[in-house]
């Protein structure tokens, strides 16, 4: 009888042995909801209608049997199912417009403005045309890329392919793209909560973002939360890379950007692994209740353009907390979101305003923090807070050079959505600069963004 007993035991428990899934399995499924999550976290700032709440509760359900993940907003263009494969193609077009006024003249609020993408004058401003195009191969790869129209010309903003199914976690990417660092640095300006970019974002990562070509590896942990560390390696000679190799973007014959502090730039070429740019990124999330929290920490290192011995650090940390009722894709939230980042630019013996130095150290520091409310379905409410300031041998320059001033800026705004396509938003921003004739300045702006197409970034 005992025997009988366990060859019955043996039987009902060898078809829960073979359903158990293999680490490799776990780690991709855990991955598929991590992308599914960041998905729904951009469905929900950009659903604002009852319509869109039932799209993205559709692909909670859909993404727990593994479908429907690659589809957040409607279908695709282009899709062909071969095999096990699939292909799937997707345009989008997305349009940025402002009008505004601001207490100072044009020359000025281009200095507060600092983003390349900011309204910059009085009267009416094109922010943006972004043209767009995603696709895949799934559940092999995908590709992206991205172009940009402003009224100084086309620009190809980022183009980079992403592996979706590598073994332990693991996720390559590569091509053009904005570095990793941070929460803002690796947003369109669509993806913007406010209309325009944050004053420590545009001192140190520049007005278009830190982007360039290179590889970066993303690895999932096997930790209980989710926990996701980044390293990448880039070229640091593009334009946008002020804190490294880049001068900046010239349009109109103007001249490009100075480099930090205002010393000479010198021509660096990618001799040695030395003249790289290399990241390294950590980001956690959890979950408590109806709350979302996410931790992340940034770091980046490569030379600068004042000689062969200038290097530049850039550290960083940033955190949000979203909450909202259970089973609500998009309205009410709660948003509370902030960055910090420091700059550590050492610069190599050179020229400032025709006067040689010795080798000196420059630094910078400041954040923002943001809460953006969303009691109705479509209208939201927030206020952000920003400060930026220089130290050590920055905060003795201050006198003479303006991206080395204190400054701060309160920000109120109101969003209201006409549909899940179209948002206005109104900004106003009171400004406090000591380069400033009376130290003081306000804004106020009024920006449309229409997107057509789908778009999952």
């Amino acid at each position: 009888m005992p025997r009988v007993l366990l060859v019955l035991l043996l039987l009902m428990a060898a078809p829960l042995c073979a359903q158990t899934p293999s680490q490799a399995e776990f780690d991709e499924l855990k991955r598929k909801n991590a992308e599914l999550e960041k998905r729904l976290d951009k469905l929900g700032r950009h659903a604002d209608d009852s319509e869109a709440n039932k799209e993205a509760e559709h692909q909670e359900e859909d993404g727990e049997h593994g479908e429907g993940a690659h589809d957040p907003k409607g279908r695709d263009l282009f899709r062909h199912d071969f095999g096990e494969a699939a292909a799937r193609v997707n345009l989008h077009l997305v349009g940025l417009f402002a009008a505004g006024y601001s207490s100072v003249k044009d020359r000025f609020t281009e200095g507060l403005q600092a983003g390349n993408h900011d309204p910059k004058r009085r009267g009416f401003n094109l922010q943006q045309i972004e043209v767009g195009f995603e696709g895949a191969i799934e559940p092999y790869i995908s590709l992206e890329a991205f172009a940009v129209f402003t009224l100084d010309g086309v620009e190809l903003e980022e183009a980079f392919f992403k592996t979706l199914s590598l073994p332990a976690g693991l996720q390559l990417e590569g091509g053009l793209m904005f570095t990793e660092f941070g929460v803002h640095n690796t947003q369109h300006p669509h993806e913007w909560l406010w209309l325009d970019q944050p004053v420590i974002a545009s001192r140190l990562m520049g007005g278009e973002g830190t982007r360039g070509l290179g590889l970066r590896l993303g690895w999932l942990t096997p930790l209980p939360w989710f926990s996701e560390v980044h390293a990448g390696v880039q070229m640091a000679d593009d334009d946008s890379m002020v804190s490294f190799l880049g001068e900046g973007h010239a349009h109109d014959g103007e001249s490009a950007q100075e480099s930090p502090g205002g010393f000479a730039r010198k021509a660096r070429d990618v001799e040695s692994f030395k003249e790289l740019l290399y990241l390294l990124r950590w980001h956690n999330r959890a979950y408590v209740g109806e709350s979302q929290f996410d931790i992340g920490l940034s770091a980046l290192h490569g030379p600068n353009a004042t000689g062969d011995k200038g290097k530049t650090w850039i550290f960083g940390g940033d955190f949000s907390l979203r909450w909202r009722p259970a089973r609500e894709a998009s309205r009410p939230f709660l948003l509370v979101q902030g960055e910090f980042m420091y700059r550590y630019f050492q610069a190599d013996t050179g020229e400032v305003e025709g006067t040689r130095i010795d080798s000196t150290v420059l630094g910078d520091w400041g954040g923002y923090m943001q809460v953006l409310v969303a009691p109705l379905t479509r209208w939201s409410f927030g206020l952000r807070a920003e400060f930026a300031d220089a130290f050590r041998e920055g905060e003795e320059r201050r006198e003479f050079d303006a991206n080395r001033d204190r400054r701060f800026r309160l920000s109120p705004m109101v969003e209201w959505h006409c549909c899940r396509f179209v948002r206005l938003r109104l900004q106003y921003n009171f400004d406090h600069m000591q380069h400033l004739q009376r130290s003081t300045a306000h804004g106020v702006w009024l920006s449309l963004e229409i997107l057509l197409g789908k778009h999952e970034h």
